[in-house]
């Protein structure tokens, strides 16, 4: 490398290190910018959510879509976006208006008033809004055409891509998830209680730098480990069988989702190691098309064919006899664990999780290996690195 070079890589990793580890006002105006160039024959008015109380994928996309916008939220708030404008009703204005750098924080209840200010000039009007906050637009535009899905499904193609902010974010949520399970690789042993696993991973988390959580931990021994989302994380774990430790560190509201399956006795047995090693080169069989253009339903049929190859379809993922474990391969993840995804093909800058799992319930043990990858312009990026082949998960088992 000639000095030059070395030069230009020494500022660039100082300027890199000066650059806050938060969204910025720069990026969230470059967002708000960007859906209204999308969307630029109407205005944008946008709930903080959720639509509704009951149950399903579109109960919490708006909490995380107006926060996409915001970087704040409150269960009543509004945002209004125009050209050149952005108007966020809110309770906490002072808090709201430093966190979002919006032009326009008021009042949140100043949003009909305004709402009927502004709002009749436009012909189109784009919403994401409850019942309540609809009838105050189509109140306050009579005559605009107000339309229902565009925002919603504009919001999720968006997020679907990260910026290399949202990526700085998530990396430091998988390092510090990356670190906390080599903390349990070196605890988990016979007699120790899942309990302990989780705080100490917990406690992880937090001395990297990563407060929050991206939802609860899992860590299931024996039967536990055949609950897809066992949380109470209270017994004790038994010699000879497999703990499941699914968790995840999360840092201003970026989130990241990586498991491991240990032997609580440091080795496999042989039937452990068999069905181990089934799931881990069903992820690598689903990991080899990952790139721009796949879709997780193809990385599905490569992950499904190792169990029916290796005569394992019992219990696998995909496969589950009675039902109880099925499972989608993967998912995104970016301001939520399961985020925005419409199902098309994967783009470059999308985050994915590849999850097989094998959940023998009558042997009472279960095994997920799960890693969190971005997707790069020829293929991908692991971006959990913690130990997943077999010899070096007993190697590192205790130390």
């Amino acid at each position: 490398m000639t000095r030059l070079a070395l030069a230009v890589a020494v500022l660039t990793l100082l300027q890199e290190r000066k650059e806050p580890l938060e969204i910025t006002h720069v990026e969230l105006k470059a967002r708000r910018e960007r859906v209204l160039e999308k969307l630029k024959d109407g205005a944008l008015v946008l709930d903080a959510g959720p639509l509704s109380k009951s149950p399903g994928a579109d109960a919490n996309t708006p909490i995380f879509d107006f926060k996409y916008l915001t970087n704040y939220h409150e269960d009543d708030g509004v945002l209004i976006l125009v050209p050149k404008r952005a108007f966020l009703f809110v309770a906490d204005t002072k808090v709201a208006k430093e966190r979002s750098g919006c032009s326009d924080v008021l009042p949140r209840g100043q949003f009909e008033a305004v709402a009927r200010q502004i709002l009749p000039g436009f012909r189109k009007i784009y919403t994401k809004l409850r019942q309540a906050n609809l009838d105050a637009v189509k109140a306050a535009a009579p005559k605009a055409q107000v339309q229902g899905q565009a925002l919603g499904a504009e919001l999720r193609r968006m997020r679907m891509v990260k910026s290399p902010l949202e990526l700085r974010l998530m990396r430091k949520a998988a390092d510090a998830t990356n670190r906390a399970h080599l903390a349990a690789l070196g605890a988990v042993k016979a007699g120790v209680n899942e309990g302990e696993i989780q705080k100490l991973v917990e406690s992880t988390f937090t001395k990297e730098g990563c407060d929050e959580l991206s939802f609860p931990s899992i860590v299931g021994s024996g039967k536990n480990g055949t609950i897809l989302h066992y949380m109470e994380n209270k017994e004790p774990m038994a010699a000879g069988t497999l703990v499941v430790c699914d968790i995840g560190a999360s840092i201003h509201n970026y989130v990241t989702d990586i498991t491991r399956t240990l032997p609580v006795s440091g080795k496999f047995s042989a039937e452990q190691r068999a069905a181990y090693q089934c799931v881990l080169d069903a992820q690598k069989a689903a990991e080899r098309l990952l790139k721009p253009g796949v879709t997780m339903g193809q990385m599905h049929q490569a992950a499904a064919k190792m169990f029916e190859e290796r005569k394992l379809t019992d219990w696998s993922y995909a496969h589950s006899k009675d039902g109880s474990v099925r499972h989608g391969l993967g998912h995104h993840v970016g301001m939520a664990v399961h985020d925005s995804d419409d199902g098309s093909r994967l783009e470059e800058g999308a985050v994915v999780t590849i999850e097989p799992g094998y959940y023998n319930k009558e042997k009472g043990w279960g095994i997920r290996i799960e890693d969190i990858y971005l997707v790069t312009k020829t293929g991908f990026e692991r971006m959990s690195t913690s130990p997943r082949e077999v010899e070096e998960i007993e190697k590192g088992m205790g130390k």
